[in-house]
C-alpha cells in the first residue's frame, strides 16, 4: 500500500473509533485523553528500543576496542621481549621467582573445581589435551621410506643395524599367546587398579562402554574396542602380558601411553594411533590383522604404500613421522584379534 492508502486507512480508523466511543457516552475530552495515552505509551517504547540498541552498539563497540587494544599490546610486549635482550632479560630475572607461587594460586584456586568434576583430574596425566590435525612438517627428508616396497621380515638377523635402518619391518619373537581370556582374567585378578586408573575404552559397539562390560558382554564379529592406558600402574600389569621384544634396546625408553587393540574378524578398518615417541611397535597377541603403512602427507609423493599380515607373536616396527597404519580384518580370519601397540624414544 502507498502512504497515501495508509494515511486514509488510518483516518478511517481514527473515524470509525470516535464512533464506538459516542456510542458508549465517552465525551470528545475523554477520548482525546485516551489517544494522547497512547501516544505517550508507544513514544515510550520507540525511545526505550533505541537506547537498547544504543547501549548495545556502545557494548559492542568497548568490546571491539578493548580487543585492539589487548592484542596491540600483547604484540608489542611478544616483538620486544624477543627482540630487545636485555628487556627480555630483566623480565626472565624478575619471573622466575613467581612462577612457582603463580602456580601454587593457580592449584588453590581449581580446587573447587576438581571437587565438583573429579574427572579432571584424568587431564594430570595427559601430555597432549588437543592434537593439532593441521600439523605439517615443511620439507622433511623421506629417505628412510624412499625405497621401501615391502615389508621386510628380518626374523633370525643377527646384525642388529638392519633393525635401525628406518625401513618398517616384522619380527617373530617368543611373545606368549594373549587371547581376549587372558585379559579378562588380568582384568579379574587387578579389578580396582584398572577401574581407577585404565577404564578409558572405545568402541564402535554401544553396549561395550567400559571393560567389565567388555568381558561380560565378550567381542562380537564387528567389534572394535581401544583400550588406552597412560598410568603407570596399570601400564606395568598390561607389559607382564607383553614384554619388551628383542629388538628394543634397553637404553631405550617406553613411552607410558600404550594400547590394547580388541578387534572382531570382521571389524572395521581404522587408523592406529599415533603415540607419544615416533618409534612405534605392533605386537599381535592372537588373532590376525592386515596392517596397510600409508605414508606421511609430508612423504606422499615420494614414498609408497606397503602392508604386511600380522600373525601371533609377530611384531611391527616403523617410523610413524613417515608412515600413518590402517589396520584391516584379514581374509577368512575367524578369531578375535587382540593388538598391542606402545612407543619407544
Amino acid at each position: 500500500m502507498s502512504k497515501l492508502e495508509l494515511l486514509q486507512q488510518y483516518k478511517n480508523d481514527v473515524n470509525n473509533l470516535r464512533k464506538c466511543a459516542n456510542q458508549l457516552d465517552f465525551s470528545d475530552r475523554e477520548l482525546t485523553k485516551i489517544f494522547k495515552e497512547c501516544f505517550r505509551i508507544l513514544d515510550q517504547e520507540d525511545s526505550t528500543s533505541k537506547q537498547n540498541a544504543t547501549n548495545a552498539q556502545k557494548y559492542f563497540s568497548t568490546i571491539v576496542k578493548i580487543f585492539l587494544i589487548f592484542t596491540l599490546v600483547s604484540v608489542c610486549i611478544y616483538i620486544l621481549l624477543n627482540v630487545h635482550q636485555p628487556t627480555s632479560s630483566l623480565v626472565l630475572r624478575n619471573v622466575q621467582g613467581l612462577i612457582y607461587p603463580g602456580l601454587k594460586v593457580l592449584r588453590f584456586l581449581s580446587v573447587p573445581i576438581i571437587k565438583q568434576y573429579p574427572s579432571l583430574t584424568g587431564l594430570y596425566d595427559e601430555s597432549c589435551l588437543v592434537e593439532n590435525p593441521f600439523f605439517y612438517v615443511a620439507d622433511m627428508e623421506c629417505w628412510p621410506c624412499e625405497n621401501v616396497h615391502s615389508v621386510m621380515d628380518l626374523t633370525g638377523f643377527d646384525n642388529h643395524s638392519l633393525y635401525q635402518t628406518g625401513a618398517p619391518y616384522i619380527v617373530k619373537t617368543v611373545q606368549k599367546e594373549v587371547l581376549l581370556e587372558t585379559l579378562q582374567k588380568l582384568y579379574t585378578e587387578n579389578k580396582h587398579t584398572f577401574d581407577a586408573e585404565a577404564n578409558n575404552i572405545k568402541s564402535n559397539n554401544s553396549s561395550v562402554n567400559s571393560l567389565e562390560e567388555l568381558f561380560d558382554n565378550g567381542v562380537k564379529s564387528s567389534t572394535h574396542v581401544s583400550w588406552r592406558i597412560n598410568k603407570m600402574s596399570p601400564g606395568r600389569l598390561i607389559r607382564s602380558l607383553f614384554p619388551r621384544p628383542y629388538i628394543i634396546s634397553e637404553w631405550s625408553g617406553q613411552s607410558i601411553e600404550r594400547y590394547v587393540m580388541i578387534d572382531g574378524p570382521k571389524a572395521s578398518p581404522y587408523t592406529l594411533p599415533n603415540p607419544e615417541c615416533s618409534y612405534v611397535i605392533v605386537i599381535q597377541g592372537s588373532g590376525e590383522r592386515t596392517i596397510i603403512l600409508k605414508p606421511s602427507k609430508e612423504c606422499g609423493n615420494i614414498c609408497r604404500t606397503v602392508s604386511v599380515i600380522l600373525k601371533p607373536s609377530y611384531v611391527l616396527w616403523y617410523n610413524w613421522w613417515y608412515w600413518r597404519p590402517i589396520s584391516l580384518p584379514t581374509e577368512n580370519s575367524t578369531e578375535t584379534s587382540v593388538s598391542y601397540v606402545s612407543s619407544y624414544c
